[in-house]
């Protein structure tokens, strides 16, 4: 009597299955898991500024302190990349992302207008529980400023005008709106070192709320406008001088003995 050779226990082969299967799956369901716990972290360093604009965002080390492969990583930059926190460069990888003076005018000079004419709208049709909201809103702000919470600012200031928005008829434009808004989170990392500006622009809430009270729809889209372009310029002040500074440090690191003109 011969026994047939290759020929496997069926109960071993069909445990075996099993087993591998139940494991995939697990890593696969605890894949978004792991990445959103990646992406938190990562965002709230940046936002925090303690990975400034230019880090390097290295795959395996971030990989490591989280104890995990490179697979949930790299969604999680992804995300963050959709974010507008993180860019990628050819040769160079992942790195927190770097703004430009022209590009940021462009966008705030883009934004302004558009949600000039959306709080405009909503004049109209703002209510009193809207406008309560609204208040409530000015008021956590103060709290998180005083706290010295920039990424808190940063959520409650978009809270703030997506609630004037949402009363505005135009669905589209509000959409276009938040597009436009996703794509420019990571401008609040220059934000953080004005503490003076982001407590101005506050009172500037508070001028837009006492318009939208009075049901004055133009007025209400003048102030947004020049809330919008204010915060634009100060930005783009902070970025050249950030860029003067940079520029200042190199060229004494290449020459100590050369004159910089500020």
């Amino acid at each position: 009597m011969h026994r047939q050779r290759g020929c496997a226990n069926p109960t071993v082969v069909s445990l075996d299955v099993t087993l591998a299967t139940a494991s995939i799956r697990s890593y696969i369901c605890a894949m978004p898991i792991r990445s959103t716990e990646i992406h938190s972290a990562v965002r709230r360093r940046i936002l925090e500024g303690e990975l400034q604009p230019g880090h390097r965002l290295v795959i395996r080390r971030i990989a490591e302190e989280f104890g995990c492969s490179d697979i949930p990583v790299r969604e999680a930059l992804r995300g963050l990349e959709a974010d507008g926190l993180v860019e990628v460069l050819p040769y160079r990888g992942a790195q927190v992302k770097v703004f430009h003076p022209d590009e940021v005018r462009e966008a705030y000079l883009i934004r302004g207008h558009l949600e000039s004419l959306a709080t405009g709208a909503a004049a109209d049709f703002v209510d009193d529980a809207t406008l309560g909201q609204l208040q409530m809103l000015i008021e956590q702000i103060d709290e998180v400023l005083d706290a010295d919470d920039v990424v808190a600012y940063s959520r409650l200031n978009r809270e703030f005008h997506e609630v004037v928005f949402s009363a505005c008829p135009h669905r589209r434009l509000h959409d276009l709106i938040a597009k436009l808004w996703d794509g420019q989170v990571g401008l609040v990392t220059v934000l953080r070192l004005k503490k003076d500006r982001l407590r101005r622009s506050n009172d500037e809430h508070r001028a837009i709320l006492e318009a939208l009270r009075r049901r004055d729809g133009d007025a209400a889209a003048r102030l947004a406008l020049e809330h919008k372009l204010g915060v634009g310029d100060d930005l783009v002040a902070a970025l050249m001088a950030e860029e003067r500074r940079v520029g200042t440090c190199e060229a004494t690191a290449t020459d100590p003995t050369a004159e910089v003109q500020p």
